[in-house]
């Protein structure tokens, strides 16, 4: 059992090397092998293919960025609304940054790919994380937004996660049009509150709007001693 732990060990940590550099098209199970000091058919018997190996190592990647920069992370759902989605954003941010991680950055970029043009086996780690993350977000802003129709708080979150990984997705893109509003460890705090102040500026007019729309309130007319 300690063997066979230890070469599913050498494996992700191979194939991790491997496919942030070739991708999962170029990579092969020989070269990952290899470097791994393992027999080919180890990738079936742990992982059942390349594609399933694949996908581990994205995992593995997912859950380390979020231990290192969990989306709750020192808040609670009692905890003010607010104080929560700046939490949110910042973790989206500070994932995005990759720890100045070679291989990080490359998988991230991977990962990207994915939600562009998912494998067939990306639905998982969609389910896995993405989902109960997005299930956070639509809390958080339900909480900011609590008379609104369940569509107009899904577009909000959307809205929000949009800004936070429009510095990953176009990360070559801002830097070449406006470096100083490109995602650097120095700036992550004001983008932060940047993203804090345009969200919540729009989620006040929505609910500056959903009020006016609240028919009024008529006062039940007075009652005197004689009515029965």
């Amino acid at each position: 059992m300690a063997e066979d732990n230890s070469t599913r060990e050498r494996l992700l940590k191979e194939a991790r090397t491997v496919f942030a550099e070739l991708g999962l098209k170029n990579a092969t199970i020989r070269d990952i092998c290899t470097r791994a000091e393992a027999n080919v058919a180890a990738v079936s018997y742990h992982f059942g293919g390349k594609e399933r190996l694949y996908i581990a190592v994205l995992r593995d990647y997912i859950e380390r960025e979020n231990r290192r920069h969990p989306r709750d992370q020192g808040v609670t759902p009692e905890s003010p609304p607010q104080e929560r989605l700046r939490v949110y954003v910042r973790s989206i941010l500070l994932q995005t940054l990759d720890g100045g991680d070679a291989a990080d950055e490359r998988l991230s970029r991977q990962l990207t790919q994915e939600f562009i043009e998912p494998s067939q086996h990306f639905g998982e780690i969609f389910e896995q994380f993405c989902r109960p993350a997005h299930r956070l977000l639509l809390d958080i802003v339900g909480k900011l937004l609590p008379e609104a129709d369940d569509l107009t708080v899904s577009r909000c979150a959307s809205s929000i996660f949009g800004q936070c990984v429009l510095f990953d997705f176009a990360k070559e893109a801002l830097s070449r049009m406006s470096p100083e509003s490109a995602l650097k460890p120095s700036n992550v705090e004001q983008i932060t509150e940047f993203i804090m102040q345009f969200s919540l500026g729009g989620i006040s007019r929505l609910r500056a709007a959903q009020a006016q729309l609240r028919p009024p309130v008529t006062p039940s007319p007075m009652r005197s001693e004689g009515d029965t």
